[in-house]
């Protein structure tokens, strides 16, 4: 058997055409739902590169298990160590610059873990209600990167120790196996995110490549039968990045479709239609690809962190693209290439590392163990100053009703023997100031009763909450209905874009203001403020650090908004009230350099102060009119 030649044009093009579907996946999934699969296509490679090499070595005639190992490992150390440290070492500090500190705590446990090839393992248990989404994490893509450092650990071993008819047996064995165990953790135990993640579910993939260096299958085809192989190859690899998407069952079984596509591709270089991946564009863009996989993440969800949006603007996609190339082609030409050709004639001499390789290899070592601290450092020095508490909530959660009644609820001026009795969700709970302010001034009291994404009426379907909420929720719906008997004027309020997204609710909604009306009681519908598309703390963060920032607000609250008031417009004594007509939000997060929001939702306690002064007139008005 002779294993395969060392380099060729079409698999070099073959990587390019599989980091674009890459890059592809994670600029806009709905471009190319599938595109996630040319990772799969480098596994392939790569398990078909490296088995080559060490059949090479232990073909040879000085063949020595402890020199092959070792040149081994230096040669994937230099190709995949030094452009990945100085990936880590650039958004290290990039992270530290834009991340807020609780942001920047997640990061530092992912580079810790980065750092060691063990990001994996790290992304496959992730998953945090205050940490950045997983489109803002600078090294999520390094997930794969590991899993290919670990499997190179235990496999040059196996090849080398075990004799090759046995490997012809145990490779195809281990593939079969690997995948059936894989699709049992995936659709009858459910580990999906772990699975996805894991080293043991992409061992099929490297060995599918190994097993066409091991039987040595590459042009053993025809002419004709080639070029339909080939042909069909690439149709199943573009036909998977097309169709399968991330909610199906992957890897696993389906796992094989885009393998056997890139199989079909090497085994058949000798097609005429290969010259297509031997086109010199896509054999550089292949030559780029491993820097084009290091920063283009980075580079997107840095951009995700600071606009708050997934898909990105004209503008930050033209931004995207440059910055991408721009560090992507410095990183192949300083620092893959250079460090390739520098150490290539120097990093054996006499059975010993050469003094230069190792200081290169003592910096990196002392750069990585240094970096997480020094940037942690930094990220402390730039952070805005400690909020005071009022920032950093719409209440005292001590002296509010919200999921249990403490005291009589009451707010504004306790004394008065005008009543007004409110209810609904933390959007109604944020109101507590709001309600606190007018009441002192307009001559009466508020009782507020609410629960975590419970709209306190009468009929609200609960059991859509998390079973943490659900307790809570019946328990304050029991408490307002106890109090609307003698209640005649009502205001509700919530989260009408997350609320409205259930039918039950909204005939539950439509069932209050039905009895509400046929007992002659007068209910108002506040709207729900303006939502943000980045957090405030981010904002200020940002301004901070004397960034441009302006943060866009969502359409979610104006249209849900629409929707509740065209529900209010069916009831007589139901009136939506509209407070659009202010600049409060004009600038939001901000009013006149202050912070007003304390989340993308919720107005921190100033801003619900302030929010109740633009209501003024409204409120007065029905209070003129005695209606309060």
């Amino acid at each position: 058997m002779k294993p395969s030649s060392l380099f060729r044009n079409d698999i070099q093009g073959l990587r390019g055409l599989a980091v674009l579907a890459v890059i592809l996946f994670h600029y806009n999934a709905d471009w190319l739902p599938g595109g996630f699969v040319g990772v799969d296509v480098f596994l392939v490679i790569s398990g078909y590169l490296i088995t080559g090499i060490l059949l090479r070595k232990k073909n040879s005639p000085d063949f020595g298990i402890a020199s092959t190992l070792k040149l081994f490992y230096l040669s994937r150390i230099k190709r995949i160590v030094p452009a990945y440290y100085v990936m880590l070492l650039l958004v290290s500090f990039a992270s530290a610059v834009l991340f807020m500190s609780q942001d920047f705590s997640h990061y530092r446990k992912s580079l810790e873990d980065a750092l060691l090839f063990m990001s994996n393992e790290y992304f496959s248990g992730f998953g945090d209600y205050f940490a950045p989404t997983a489109d803002e994490l600078p090294l999520l893509h390094t997930w794969s990167l590991a899993v290919e450092m670990q499997f190179y650990l235990f496999f040059p071993f196996v090849v080398l120790l075990v004799p090759l008819h046995w490997l012809k047996k145990l490779l195809p064995a281990l593939l079969i196996i690997i995948i059936v165990i894989t699709e049992y953790a995936l659709r009858v135990k459910g580990d999906q995110q772990a699975v996805y993640y894991s080293l043991f579910a992409r061992i099929p993939e490297f060995l599918a490549g190994a097993t066409i260096s091991l039987y040595g299958l590459e042009h053993r085809t025809k002419a004709k039968t080639a070029n339909f192989l080939w042909l069909s190859g690439l149709l199943i690899i573009i036909a998977s990045a097309a169709i399968i998407n991330s909610a199906l069952y992957f890897p696993g079984l389906l796992s094989l479709v885009p393998v056997i596509g890139a199989c079909l591709l090497i085994t058949n270089g000798h097609s005429s239609y290969s010259r297509f991946l031997s086109y010199s564009p896509l054999v550089w863009l292949g030559a780029l690809s491993y820097s084009l996989y290091l920063w283009h993440w980075p580079v997107l969800a840095f951009l995700r962190y600071y606009t708050g949006a997934q898909n990105l603007s004209e503008q930050y996609t033209f931004v995207f693209i440059v910055t991408t190339l721009v560090l992507s082609i410095a990183s192949y030409y300083i620092v893959e290439a250079r460090f390739y050709r520098a150490t290539k004639q120097t990093v054996i001499k006499k059975n010993r590392l050469s003094p230069k390789t190792v200081v290169l290899y003592g910096m990196v070592v002392i750069v990585a163990a240094l970096l997480s601290e020094l940037t942690t450092k930094l990220n402390d020095s730039l952070s805005p100053p400690e909020l005071v508490v009022q920032n950093l909530r719409y209440a005292d959660p001590s002296t509010i009703c919200h999921g249990s009644m403490l005291n009589d609820c009451w707010k504004g001026d306790i004394d008065s023997s005008h009543k007004i009795l409110v209810l609904g969700d933390s959007h109604a709970a944020m109101l507590n100031h709001f309600f606190d302010y007018l009441g002192k001034e307009l001559d009466f009291k508020a009782k507020i009763i609410t629960a975590s994404s419970c709209v306190t009426i009468p009929g609200f379907d609960y059991e859509r909450l998390p079973s943490w909420a659900q307790k809570p929720c019946l328990t304050q719906i029991e408490a307002a209905q106890k109090n609307l008997q003698e209640a005649e004027l009502i205001f509700i309020a919530g989260m009408w874009s997350y609320q409205t997204q259930s039918e039950n609710f909204k005939v539950a909604l439509r069932n209050f203001f039905e009895a509400a009306t046929n007992q002659g009681k007068e209910v108002y519908i506040l709207p729900q403020i303006r939502q943000l598309a980045v957090s405030p703390m981010r904002a200020r963060h940002f301004q901070t650090l004397g960034l441009p920032i302006k943060v866009e607000h969502t359409e979610a609250a104006s249209i849900a908004n629409a929707v509740i008031r065209d529900i209010a417009e069916d009831f007589d004594n139901v009136t939506y009230l509209d407070f659009s007509s202010n600049d409060l939000f004009s600038d939001a997060p901000f009013y006149q350099n202050n912070l007003i929001y304390f989340d993308e939702d919720h107005l921190n306690e100033n801003g619900s102060k302030l929010y109740g002064k633009i209501a003024r007139d409204t409120f007065y008005l029905l209070r003129r009119q005695d209606k309060i």
